[in-house]
C-alpha cells in the first residue's frame, strides 16, 4: 500500500520539500508519495490530528507549535516532523536544531569555536535551533521584534540572554555567530538595514530562508567579507533526519542539494 507524506503549512506552495523528498523516495525505490498540504484553520491542533491520510508530515510555519500540541508524545513545545504510529497515536519530533547544526558543520565548521550566538527571531524555527545550539556555545542571545517572545525563548535556555531589537548594533558587535530565522528578506518581504558593519571579520552569518538563496542579509554579510551559510543546508539536513524517522534510511544530502539548486536556478 502506497504511503502518503506531506509538508503542512500556510503558505506551503513555495516549499521545496516535495521536490527533495520525492527525489529521495525515488532514489530508494520506496512505495510512497510526498506532496504539499495547505492547512488554514482556526483550530490547527484539531485539524492536524485529522490528517490521518498522511503516514508522516513535515510541519512548517505557522503550525509548529500546534503540531507539538497535537502530538501524543513530543520532546519539546514545537515540532516540525510528525509520524502516525501503528497504534493510532501521533509522535512529534523536531529536526530543525540538529539539521541546522549539520548544515553549519558542512558549510562553516569553524562555528564550533563560537562563544556567543545571536538568534534573530523567536518563532518555531528559532525555538528548534536554540536548544541544540546552546549545548555548544557559551551564550545564546535572542533578539525579536516582540520582546516578550524573546524573553520566553531565552528563559528556556541554560545560557540564554535577551537583547532589544532597537539596539541590534550592540548585539551584532558581540556575536561570533548570527542566525537569521525571521521572514525578513524572504522573497517579496522587506529586509532591514542589518548592522553587519560592526561585526568582526570572523563572524559567521547564517540565514534559514532559502527563497531567495542569497537573502539581503547574506548578501550584506558577504559584502563585508563574512563567512555565510544559506538556508538550503538546514532545509536539506532537517529533511534528511525526517526521512530517517519515517523510513529508517538516511538519504543523500548532496543529491538533494544538486536537485534543489537546479530548481532555484
Amino acid at each position: 500500500m502506497t504511503r502518503r507524506y506531506a509538508v503542512v503549512g500556510d503558505p506551503v506552495s513555495q516549499s521545496l520539500s516535495p521536490l527533495m523528498h520525492t527525489g529521495w523516495i525515488a532514489d530508494h525505490g520506496l512505495d510512497a508519495t510526498y506532496g504539499a498540504y495547505q492547512l488554514r484553520s482556526g483550530n490547527p491542533v484539531s485539524a492536524i490530528r485529522r490528517l490521518k491520510q498522511f503516514a508522516g508530515m513535515n510541519v512548517t510555519v505557522p503550525h509548529k507549535e500546534a503540531a507539538a500540541a497535537a502530538a501524543d508524545r513530543c520532546e519539546g513545545s514545537v515540532a516540525n516532523v510528525l509520524r502516525w504510529e501503528s497504534d493510532g497515536s501521533l509522535s512529534g519530533f523536531n529536526t530543525d536544531g540538529l539539521g541546522f547544526l549539520d548544515a553549519l558543520d558542512e558549510a562553516a565548521p569553524t562555528w564550533r569555536a563560537s562563544n556567543r550566538a545571536l538568534i534573530l527571531g523567536a518563532g518555531g524555527a528559532a525555538q528548534g535551533i536554540a536548544g541544540p545550539l546552546s549545548q555548544f556555545v557559551r551564550t545564546v542571545i535572542v533578539a525579536n521584534r516582540t520582546q516578550s517572545r524573546a524573553e520566553d525563548l531565552a528563559a528556556s535556555l541554560p545560557k540564554g540572554e535577551v537583547r532589544d531589537w532597537a539596539d541590534l548594533r550592540a548585539a551584532f558587535a558581540e556575536a561570533d555567530l548570527i542566525v537569521q530565522t525571521t521572514t525578513l528578506g524572504m522573497a517579496g518581504a522587506h529586509s532591514p538595514d542589518w548592522p553587519l558593519d560592526v561585526c568582526s571579520a570572523e563572524t559567521i552569518a547564517a540565514d534559514i530562508v532559502y527563497r531567495p538563496l542569497e537573502t539581503p542579509f547574506l548578501a550584506a554579510a558577504r559584502a563585508r567579507g563574512l563567512k555565510t551559510v544559506d538556508g538550503l543546508g538546514m532545509l536539506i539536513h532537517q529533511g534528511a533526519l525526517a526521512f530517517e524517522i519515517w523510513f529508517g534510511i538516511r538519504p543523500d544530502a548532496a543529491k538533494a542539494r544538486a536537485r534543489l539548486k537546479a530548481a532555484l536556478g
